[in-house]
């Protein structure tokens, strides 16, 4: 089958005729198919509303329709469970592909190698490539520490595979980093010695011009592409929010109406607030709790949480090869017991993962819930681990006795806090119906290329409604 072949396919395999720069990425794409070289990979940048699902879509369908096997992956399960429903077939969470644990757990002492590829032929395509890393939060767990090398390793010691890798280059990077290094070019082709094949859609597709979101996610975008191309340090933002029907703009004495509106219709499970800081995720959670859904226990039946530290110690599979990572979203389906430890408090739960409907029974640490801190700092660790050891000084083995505390129930206990609101960094990668973006801090931080990214990241959560909180006046378009 020649080029001009399978780009007819993948065109005629669309609901709808391809942009221009649809048709250019399918003719890229093509190319790199077509390409023998062992070390090359394809780049798919793509802006809110240009139609990147539609065209993994087709591509997926097409190549499994040539009996070609296509394996979906994302950053996080959340951005999986989006990719999978979107798509129309499995995608998992790239750690949980690329990664298998040793013999050991790793609340045994072990660690999550790099798993051997054994596959021929297949294509991997990698969704939300934005958030991937090279700098691992836990050196020494998984692989080399370096998610990109390690998922670039994974794929090359297969035989004959494909990546495609496809993200948006306006939001926001890894925490700690001013570029997302899986679209970066350059540093692939430098670092890694890549050969790069790149393709870019621009066009909004027909279907979503009237979209106030999108309206604004493309004039936020438009704003971020000036800044890096004439390093521009500061901009006047302006969104449009009062000649749209799915965006509204409220103050904070609107909210408590608002969101008990919201979530009668789309489900607090269809509803986010997204804030600028962990402090403020806690006032959102705590004001929610309280005064929408009257909540008076600390922790009640249906309470959705969200994991504030990776956790080895549940969610395992034969093949030994999941974790609960931080950012998943769990639901409590029943509470058990209370326990207060340590100068802790805990409780025994049955909870369901967002991601796959599993349930599983765990022990919650509940001490983050009210914490303004994203997660237990070191000191609190510290503290925690030694108080722990006290209870194991009889094991004269210092190994076996590390291994003890590593799989007592209280220090392996899952780490969590409540979900109705979060940072931008950890909604990215997921979507809702309905989001909530807090303002009210804009009118205290510089209007530079950081905050355009925080603001294209947050409006581009929503997919039907965007709900702006306390928006300085002097951002909002007449």
């Amino acid at each position: 089958m020649k080029d001009n072949d399978l780009s007819r396919q993948f065109i005629e395999n669309l609901s709808f005729y391809p942009t221009e720069s649809q048709k250019k990425a399918i003719d890229e794409l093509c190319s790199y198919l077509y390409d023998k070289d062992p070390y090359a990979l394809f780049l798919l940048k793509g802006y809110a509303g240009t139609g990147k699902t539609f065209l993994i879509r087709s591509i997926a369908s097409v190549l499994t329709g040539m009996g070609i096997k296509v394996v979906l992956m994302a950053s996080t399960g959340r951005a999986a469970r989006v990719l999978s429903d979107m798509v129309g077939m499995p995608a998992y969470t790239i750690h949980r592909t690329i990664y298998r644990s040793t013999a050991a757990s790793v609340e045994e002492g072990g660690s999550f190698k790099l798993s051997s590829n054994n596959r021929t032929g297949t294509v991997y395509i990698v969704d939300e490539a934005s958030m991937i890393t090279t700098d691992g939060s836990e050196p020494g767990i998984f692989g080399s520490g370096n998610l990109l090398a390690d998922l670039l390793a994974y794929i090359w010691n297969g035989e004959a595979c494909k990546l495609l890798m496809i993200g948006d280059a306006s939001q926001l990077p890894p925490v700690g980093m001013e570029l997302s290094p899986a679209l970066d070019r350059q540093l692939l082709e430098r670092n890694f010695g890549m050969k790069v094949y790149e393709s870019e859609l621009t066009d909004v597709v027909r279907q979503q011009f009237e979209s106030g979101i999108l309206h604004n996610a493309t004039c936020l975008r438009g704003l971020i592409r000036r800044c890096m191309d004439k390093n521009e340090e500061k901009v006047s933002v302006k969104l449009s929010a009062r000649t749209f029907s799915d965006i509204e703009a409220i103050t904070g004495a609107e909210l408590i109406d608002t969101l008990d509106k919201h979530y009668r219709q789309y489900g607090v499970e269809g509803c986010q607030v997204i804030a600028f800081s962990n402090k403020r995720s806690l006032v959102y959670n705590m004001g929610i709790r309280s005064q929408v859904l009257d909540y008076e226990e600390q922790l009640v039946r249906g309470e959705r949480l969200v994991v504030a530290r990776n956790n080895y110690t549940y969610a395992k599979r034969c093949d030994k090869s999941d974790f609960i990572a931080n950012g998943d979203i769990v639901e409590v389906v029943r509470l058990h017991k209370y326990h207060e430890m340590y100068g802790l408090k805990f409780a025994d739960a049955t909870i369901r993962m967002e991601d796959n409907d599993n349930e599983l029974e765990v022990r919650l640490l509940l001490d983050g819930l009210t914490s303004e801190e994203a997660q237990m700092n070191y000191h609190e660790r510290m503290r925690f681990y030694r108080e722990v050891e006290q209870d194991y000084m009889h094991i004269s083995s210092i190994p076996a006795r590390r291994k003890a505390i590593r799989q007592d129930p209280f220090r392996s206990a899952l780490e969590v806090k409540y979900a109705y609101a979060m940072t931008c960094h950890k909604a990215q990668g997921g979507q809702w119906p309905c989001v909530f973006v807090d303002m009210g801090f804009l009118s205290l931080v510089p209007e530079d290329l950081n905050l355009l990214r925080w603001l294209y990241t947050a409006i581009t959560r929503a997919t039907s409604r965007l709900i702006l909180i306390n928006t300085p006046p002097s951002m909002l378009a007449e």
